[in-house]
């Protein structure tokens, strides 16, 4: 849930680098790499003054996130920027920071970041990025990382009217590279902006059965799968609109979206034509 433009499921760490509220809602997301190892560094650097930079979410490498700037307020994420006819990206879009090292230099058999720390060769991709004319090693980002991310989307679109997903690479081309060739954005893009008026989204792998009640006295409904419950949990024989299915949970639509666990859901049917 989105209360004050903060998720209350997740820690918040307030960055003194905040502009003023923006002037209209968020309708873009500008996707980061931290450029670093872990998320307390990144936490740390973006709490800095020194840094001048900041970002709403970092995201670690395990799926752990922390919000650092509230939705509705300029983050210091994007710089000078212009894509599509827009510029100074910083006062309309969200930007998420996932933590990742960037470009890996090969040191004998291994690889290693800018700041020494190997990675093993199976988190290396060696591509070109579509800024530069030579390949390079670049490191993967994790499925638990990227499910995060996705999920956490979701969560921000619910609430804001975001249209536009794009790579800081993308908004200032002649000075960065995250979040590089190793990040999926197109695919990115595919999934979560692909998105009918039922809230379907090729993310998630569609059920057999798109109607449901709730087969227990009391059932959690989260943000996240795993998540903190939100207040005032469903009851039995409520009727849900089964949205998804992931690994033994279930994306519903009740009066707003969120998961519960499969187990307890009793599907009774489907009244509507899913995607082809």
């Amino acid at each position: 849930m989105i209360t004050a433009h903060k998720i209350a499921d997740l820690p918040f760490h307030a960055s003194p680098n905040v502009g003023s509220v923006m002037q209209a809602l968020p309708d873009t997301i500008v996707i980061h790499y931290t450029g670093g190892d872990s998320l307390s560094s990144a936490v740390g650097w973006l709490s800095d003054h020194r840094s001048k930079a900041s970002a709403h979410v970092v995201i670690g490498e395990a799926g752990e996130m922390v919000q650092m700037v509230a939705f509705n307020r300029v983050a210091w994420h994007a710089g000078v920027s212009y894509y599509q006819g827009r510029s100074n990206f910083n006062q309309f879009s969200i930007g998420i920071e996932l933590v990742n090292p960037g470009k890996l230099m090969q040191v004998g058999d291994s690889y290693q970041a800018w700041f020494g720390k190997e990675y093993p060769q199976n988190r290396v991709i060696k591509a070109t990025h579509s800024n530069e004319s030579l390949q390079e090693n670049w490191c993967s980002f994790p499925e638990a990382q990227l499910k995060a991310l996705k999920e956490l989307i979701l969560v921000i679109k619910s609430h804001y009217p975001i249209k536009m997903i794009v790579g800081h690479e993308e908004i200032a081309p002649k000075r960065k590279a995250d979040p590089g060739p190793a990040f999926p954005l197109q695919a990115l893009r595919r999934q979560l902006l692909d998105i009918d008026r039922d809230g379907y989204s090729d993310a998630f792998v569609p059920t057999e059965h798109n109607v449901g009640e709730v087969s227990v006295d009391k059932l959690n409904l989260r943000h996240f799968i795993g998540g903190t419950p939100r207040s005032g949990p469903l009851i039995r024989g409520q009727q849900l609109k089964i949205l998804a299915e992931r690994d033994g949970w279930l994306r519903v639509k009740v009066e707003e979206t969120g998961w519960v666990k499969k187990e307890y859901v009793k599907t009774t049917g489907t009244t509507y034509a899913q995607k082809n």
